[in-house]
């Protein structure tokens, strides 16, 4: 676990709360992680974040209109990266687009948070990670939301 918490403390001093909620709630719910998507949703609560937002990240494609051009560029560049399936996966559009909001240097450091989720999610998927041991959880945390 000790790689593990370096690459999640290095994606935190460099990855912006923002994107971070907005790639860790949409790659939990493409992943079916339940243990990391009640995290996430407690943890974007906590940043203030509506149910309603919450709900619209991991639903975002049905909600675009509902996000920032620069929005949509992370969540398109998490989906592809988090749907690998060979070299086609991620095409160059997706990643140019992502280094026009963030720079070439801040698309990497999305990249490694969207890394890192995926990684979390299988280690807690693989280990059966219970979502109700989390502390700080209300009931909503848990259930998928449904985008209005």
């Amino acid at each position: 676990m000790t790689s593990m918490l370096a690459l999640e403390a290095y994606t935190r001093a460099r990855v912006s709360r923002e994107d971070s909620h907005l790639i860790r709630l949409r790659v939990s719910a493409v992943n079916g992680c339940r243990y990391c998507a009640a995290m996430h949703r407690r943890d974007a609560r906590r940043d203030d974040w509506s149910a309603d937002k919450i709900a619209a990240v991991e639903d975002w494609t049905a909600h675009a209109d509902e996000f920032e051009v620069d929005e949509q560029a992370v969540l398109r560049f998490a989906d592809a990266v988090t749907r690998i399936d060979g070299e086609e996966s991620v095409p160059d559009e997706v990643w140019n687009e992502v280094a026009r909001y963030r720079g070439e240097s801040g698309a990497g450091q999305v990249l490694m948070d969207i890394v890192t989720i995926n990684a979390w999610n299988r280690i807690a998927i693989a280990t059966r990670k219970d979502p109700g041991s989390l502390r700080g959880l209300i009931p909503s945390d848990l259930e998928p939301m449904s985008a209005r």
